[in-house]
């Protein structure tokens, strides 16, 4: 997630810069040939031109709305799963009961505890193609861990695993049926959560439209300088120059805000999420000696 907001405009305008490069050759071309031969005869109606305009400008408004809408619901479900992974360590602190052998009570509550958040962890790496069982060797053990390795879904897993221990403990009388159920229902809803996120990283915003819009823009650009040949050619080529670079740069913003999982800037920072998951775990464990919190980097937050 971008922080510095000047740093947003600068990235952006960075991208737009090479599609603007023909855009700006073509421009001058244009207003060379008619410096040179007067294009009058030539003249595009204004009129056709605003309308294509006007139809760009609705579909772009779309296109960055619908990629807001997507950004957005992932942040929304990002922070539900960091509600929901205090709300089970919370309910397994409150709730469960330690039984004939306290120490080994104590042992089973904080590997449950510390997996919620080596959940957050390889959630966030799978989401973004990364190895999902990278770094978590300081949550859970090694011997877990490979049991992992030939996962196709290590989150998904970890919460079966999750789900069978907390069965262990309803079992042996630790939990009864109502803190069973409730605790059931937080795993529920961190289930629902996953896979909101994974809904949104598998489904793509469909190309073929993207595509469109920008064969609108460059139709529009090509046919603008004639529909401006009445002006002195300055007037022309800013005009024709700022429509278009206002066009690709909305565009861009779209792209940026579409996937938002993609591992680029604008993402929603799922790895500090999941570092503020661990520390409040740590903390919720009686834990003392915290990791630090992830700060974000050139004015990005990962």
């Amino acid at each position: 997630m971008i922080t510095d907001s000047s740093r947003l405009v600068w990235r952006v305008i960075g991208e737009v810069r090479l599609p603007m490069l023909p855009i700006l050759g073509y421009v001058l071309l244009v207003s060379w040939v008619d410096l040179r031969y007067h294009l009058e005869a030539f003249d595009f109606p204004i009129a056709i031109l605003s309308v294509l305009g006007t139809v760009i400008g609705l579909l772009l408004a779309f296109r960055t709305n619908s990629s807001y809408d997507r950004w957005w619901e992932a942040r929304t479900l990002w922070g539900a799963i960091v509600n929901d992974s205090r709300t089970w360590v919370r309910q397994l602190s409150a709730f469960s009961k330690s039984g004939d052998d306290p120490n080994a009570y104590q042992a089973k509550l904080q590997r449950m505890a510390l997996r919620q958040s080596a959940w957050c962890y390889a959630l966030s790496r799978d989401l973004r193609g990364q190895d999902p069982i990278a770094g978590l060797h300081d949550l859970i053990d090694l011997v877990e861990i490979d049991g992992y390795r030939l996962s196709h879904n290590v989150p998904n897993d970890l919460l079966q695993r999750q789900a069978m221990e907390l069965r262990e403990l309803s079992d042996s009388h630790q939990l009864d049926p109502y803190q069973f159920v409730e605790l059931e229902r937080t795993l529920t809803r961190l289930t629902n959560a996953m896979g909101g996120c994974e809904r949104i990283n598998n489904t793509p915003f469909p190309a073929s439209y993207g595509r469109m819009v920008h064969g609108l823009i460059y139709g529009f650009v090509m046919f603008l300088p004639f529909g401006l040949v009445h002006v002195p050619a300055p007037v022309l080529i800013f005009l024709s120059l700022s429509l278009s670079f206002g066009f690709l740069l909305i565009d861009q913003v779209a792209k940026y805000l579409q996937d938002p999982f993609s591992n680029r800037p604008s993402d929603t920072p799922t790895l500090a999420l999941s570092r503020t998951v661990e520390i409040n775990i740590r903390q919720m464990l009686g834990e003392t000696e915290l990791p630090e919190k992830i700060e974000p980097v050139d004015g990005v937050l990962r």
